[in-house]
């Protein structure tokens, strides 16, 4: 409440004092009205990413009909043959591969091998392989007995058309005469992370 004094004149020059009570009503819910009320807005986001891990695989494949398995008999110092896979990655991704080429038995010390690549299937005409695209050599004529040696065959996205040859030692001794031994190849691929896969 406000109290008003509100000076009156009265006769004979007096001043009274009159009292005027004014009433102030406050109204009630008058702060809240003016505020108003507010919606809430809730605004999410979400997203997903597939990821999947790689596969690695590769076959080797006889190819131009010189069967890797093939055996060879009465082998004498100075012959040679050759054998004709297609190394195909079979992976979600390109691969570096490598492995052994070894000569085991009695007459593993004794045999000599190479490995040559194609860019294109070999080929054999007149009973003599040819490249018709890029030849690549692999490996340089090394003895395969014991352990053997590594071959690196670099990366193979697809197809890599492999040549191996293989040959009998010309100095190997008279002592060998009527005896065997056994060639293998083995390929494999180490696959090593840490690749910056943002983009996929």
């Amino acid at each position: 409440m406000t109290q008003v004094i509100d000076p009156v004149v009265r006769a004979g020059g007096g001043l009274s004092k009159r009292v005027v009570v004014l009433a102030v009503t406050a109204v009630a819910g008058a702060a809240l009205a003016c505020g108003g009320a507010y919606a809430a807005w809730t605004v999410n986001a979400s997203g997903n990413s597939a990821v999947s891990a790689t596969t690695a695989s590769v076959t080797m494949v006889d190819a131009n009909g010189g069967a890797f398995a093939t055996a060879v008999a009465d082998l004498v110092p100075g012959d040679y043959f050759y054998r004709y896979v297609n190394l195909t990655n079979t992976a979600s991704s390109a691969n570096t591969y490598a492995g052994p080429l070894a000569a085991t038995g009695d007459l593993g010390p004794q045999i000599l091998g190479t490995v040559e690549t194609c860019s294109v299937p070999w080929t054999s005409p007149g009973g003599v392989s040819t490249c018709t695209g890029t030849k690549t050599t692999l490996l340089a004529s090394t003895a395969l007995g014991g352990a053997g040696t590594t071959v690196n065959y670099g990366s193979i996205t697809t197809v890599q058309h492999v040549r191996y040859g293989f040959t009998f030692n010309t100095n190997a001794p008279q002592t060998l005469m009527g005896k065997a031994g056994t060639i293998s190849a083995q390929i494999a691929t180490t696959l090593v992370g840490g690749r910056d896969r943002t983009t996929g």
